[in-house]
């Protein structure tokens, strides 16, 4: 029987004999891992076309950790803060009562500009190395810039925002506006979690205060969003009746209905649509698409390192070990 080119390059990764694969032979729930590895390199090499929802877990698994309290990523970036207004995480500091916009914007600019700066996590990069050569769109509700540092900004819909931009408080008028340079000039001037008085960004229309252009109660759906919420529609459109995989990585519970949601119901509807969930406490797939579905209780740093080396027939050390990683599923 001949084999076809897609089928000698799954059997190539198979034969490749790499580190990350010997390590996954241990438990059956180990196996059953890998063969779900396979499965989504698999569906990866036979669609159309990928569309990639991120969440917060897909950075969170780099380290970059906004939400649990005093870790290594807080204490580097954000130790300073903590001390004087006495809040154990960079969620708490967002949402602190600061006193004056002084205070507020001092944080505000030294958070955006860790997320700019931060050079791309390897969760990215291994997802580019993945999927980068197909047809592929990406939404996420992560306003860390993470995706942008990697992936065509084209083919990003930021339906929550990002650091990028900065709005109006009062929404006065639909322009956003760009936050790279103020932020950074806010940052080097902070004296004791401020910044001076005159530095207070603020909208060259009506004088008010500016917001980060991230989701909250005056988060403004500007024509931009629109732009790129109809980008991401007209995408979807054209291939619902092509070979569509949905890849959901670190989506929670937090706001399932921007990704998590949509992605099960067009798997649902579509003909031809299937759909991979990836993250730490994965349940099982809905019954009724099921067949169509994979869904990975796993480690999400570990997962998309051990199928980007079987992709690309390479082995990558400096990240936990594949046993620890599917250690994970056994334990939850």
């Amino acid at each position: 029987m001949r084999l076809t080119a897609d089928a000698k390059a799954r059997n190539a990764r198979v034969l490749d004999g790499s580190e990350a694969m010997r390590a996954m032979n241990g438990t059956p729930e180990s196996q059953e891992m890998m063969k779900k590895v396979e499965q989504v390199l698999e569906w990866i090499d036979e669609a159309d076309a990928v569309v990639i929802g991120g969440a917060s877990g897909i950075s969170t698994a780099n380290g970059f950790d906004y939400y649990n309290h005093h870790t290594p990523f807080f204490n580097k970036y954000f130790a300073d803060f903590g001390k004087i207004y006495h809040e154990p995480s960079c969620w708490q500091l967002l949402y602190h009562h600061y006193n004056s916009d002084e205070e507020r914007w001092a944080y505000m600019a030294r958070n955006g500009c860790v997320m700019l700066d931060l050079p791309a996590g390897q969760t990215y990069l291994d997802l580019h190395a993945l999927v980068g050569d197909k047809d592929y769109y990406v939404i996420t509700t992560n306003q860390d810039a993470q995706f942008a540092k990697v992936f065509d900004p084209e083919r990003i819909f930021t339906i929550q925002g990002d650091a990028h931009w900065m709005q109006c408080s009062r929404r006065c008028h639909d322009k956003i506006y760009r936050s790279e340079e103020t932020l950074h000039k806010l940052n080097a001037s902070i004296v004791h979690g401020k910044i001076p008085t005159e530095m207070v960004p603020r909208c060259p229309v009506c004088g008010e205060v500016m917001e980060p252009w991230v989701k909250s109660f005056i988060f403004h759906y500007s024509s931009y969003w629109d732009e790129q919420a109809d980008k991401y529609k007209a995408y979807l459109k054209e291939h619902i009746n092509q070979k569509v995989l949905f890849f959901a990585l670190g989506v929670g519970n937090m706001t399932p209905e921007f990704i998590k949601h949509p992605f099960i119901n067009m798997t649902y509807n579509w003909p031809n649509a299937r759909l991979v969930l990836l993250n730490i406490g994965e349940p099982d797939p809905m019954k009724e698409i099921a067949d169509k579905t994979v869904a990975m209780n796993a480690d999400i740093l570990e997962t998309l390192k051990t199928m980007a080396e079987m992709k690309t027939g390479t082995t990558r050390r400096g990240t936990r070990s594949n046993e620890q990683v599917y250690r994970n599923c056994e334990e939850n």
